[in-house]
């Protein structure tokens, strides 16, 4: 009660210093969360296709520019091990020539082989058809939403004219806010030749996929075969935007950091007498020491809580102000645990020197302080 009590004496001071950790720890988890749902989407979309390896090009830092040419799809078809390949290629392009004005700046197209897996797997969710020609195009159900386009009406894409055959529901937050045409006409606009972005192996057995990936990287070098469910471990570009999370984190956390600093230093300052007759009246150095962490760290929870709120509120009000299904979110108990833990390391760092300062005050001193 003692340290409630103290706290309150000065409810405007306390409170700003709270909403000074609540708005660190509220990035760390809105950024994470973010971050996270982003990647989980993204591994999900590459799971989904039922691939065991993914064959990409390593030499690239970025997977759109990747090229596994035709002699090294051959290769991968021609192991004993694999049952069957499937190649595809993507991009992001920007409609052209809508007849309404629409949010939607971008859709990520993805080139299919007709009669392929990755495209059959739509046919049971389809309205409309599964394309068959050059000039058509088949769109996932939140970008014919965006688009306000139903099967029969022209989109235009690359400086092209493609009719709408189909729009498709899918599982893949990725896959519904984008497009699918041939992969040979996104092959020309990317001017890529016979080549690939994405080779999908399915093998006989996986138990062999290791064996397989050894094959391939050592008969190419320039290859890389992943597991499917660990596509984004694989790009250098991920941990980059973890890292640039973090760093924006840190930045408010260390505003919230001097805030507490602020509000003990000014509390131990105000309260110079009522220290001192502690110590007079038998308080050891260690007691006070205590008693101010014990401020600083109930501040820090405090804030803490408020964070993971105001985190979970600033992430969720963003993807519900963007495009529906552009971004999205994940939340574990892994990143609530480590936001807690970094505000109460917070609060204790920024009550530690005050807490220091207070338990060295001589009694006889203190009790003279006016």
């Amino acid at each position: 009660m003692l340290i409630l009590k103290n706290l309150l004496r000065r409810k405007v001071r306390s409170a700003l210093s709270l909403m000074g950790i609540a708005i660190g720890i509220g990035a760390i988890v809105s950024f994470n969360a973010l971050g996270q749902g982003f990647r989980h989407a993204l591994d999900a979309h590459m799971r989904e296709t039922g691939a065991q390896l993914l064959i990409i090009n390593k030499t690239v830092q970025d997977p759109a520019f990747s090229r596994v040419l035709k002699e090294e799809q051959d290769f991968v078809r021609s192991l004993p091990a694999v049952k069957n390949v499937s190649v595809g290629t993507f991009s992001i392009a920007a409609p052209r020539g809508l007849k309404v004005k629409t949010f939607m700046p971008a859709l990520l197209v993805y080139g299919r082989t007709p009669g392929d897996p990755l495209l059959e797997k739509f046919r049971a969710n389809i309205r409309g058809r599964l394309i068959e020609g050059e000039d058509e195009i088949m769109l996932g159900t939140v970008a014919a939403e965006n688009l306000k386009l139903e099967p029969g009406e022209t989109l235009e894409l690359f400086r092209r004219t493609f009719r709408v055959v189909g729009v498709y529901e899918s599982s893949i937050s990725f896959e519904r806010i984008g497009a699918i045409l041939c992969n040979v006409v996104l092959q020309k606009e990317l001017q890529m030749g016979d080549a690939a972005s994405i080779v999908f192996v399915y093998l006989k057995d996986t138990a062999a996929w290791e064996r397989v990936k050894q094959t391939v990287e050592s008969a190419y070098p320039n290859l890389a075969a992943i597991r499917s469910e660990e596509f984004t471990l694989f790009y250098d570009q991920f941990e980059y935007i973890d890292w640039y999370v973090w760093i924006i984190s840190l930045v408010s956390l260390m505003i919230g950091g001097l805030g507490v600093l602020n509000t003990m230093l000014m509390n131990v300052s105000e309260r110079t007498r009522e220290i001192g007759t502690l110590r007079a009246v038998g308080w050891s150095r260690g007691r006070v020491l205590g008693l101010i962490l014990s401020e600083g760290t109930m501040l820090s929870i405090a804030g803490g809580l408020a964070g993971l709120g105001v985190g979970w509120a600033a992430a969720e009000g963003f993807i519900r102000s963007a495009p529906r299904d552009f971004f999205a979110t994940r939340y574990s108990p892994e990143l609530f645990a480590v936001a807690m833990i970094v505000a109460l390391v917070l609060g204790l760092v920024g009550a530690l020197y005050p807490a220091w300062q207070a338990s060295r005050l001589s009694p006889i001193e203190a009790l003279k302080y006016e």
